[in-house]
């Protein structure tokens, strides 16, 4: 099946443990994406940027005590593209740094394993849901 959509992903969905919480933290990185807050209701906002959509919503309680670990059978983690490596370098820096947002791997930094140039910083949500933000040269 051919995919002629200018952006493959519609939308994902991240399921919380506190919506509140979770709002802000997600309104401020996502906004710094660029992203805009197109919906919100009791327990679910979400966001747009282009044709990709962003749901947060509360876990429902029944669920609550299972918790997230990203070496489960789960989500590992969400990397999202920067325009270049000052705006990973930014985000860190005026972002995650001043936020106290818990940052892996020792901040941000090229890692030579990956494709040539790869330059991200990885970080936690409140739930520890690990996210990036991530460069390559010429990518798309």
């Amino acid at each position: 099946m051919e995919n002629k959509f200018k952006h493959p992903v519609h939308h994902f969905q991240i399921q919380v443990s506190n919506i509140q919480k979770s709002a802000v933290f997600y309104g401020e990185l996502l906004d710094r994406l660029g992203f805009t807050k197109v919906f919100e209701t009791e327990g679910m906002v979400e966001w747009q940027k282009e044709g990709t959509r962003i749901i947060v919503a509360q876990c429902p309680k029944r669920f609550l005590a299972d918790g997230y670990h990203r070496k489960s059978v789960r989500l590992n983690h969400i990397a999202f593209r920067a325009p270049s490596r000052v705006a990973v370098d930014e985000l860190y820096r005026n972002y995650l740094l001043p936020k106290k947002v818990p940052t892996l791997y020792g901040g941000t930094k090229e890692r030579k394993d990956y494709d040539p140039g790869y330059y991200a910083v990885y970080f936690e949500d409140p739930d520890r849901i690990k996210l990036e933000l991530v460069y390559v040269p010429g990518d798309l």
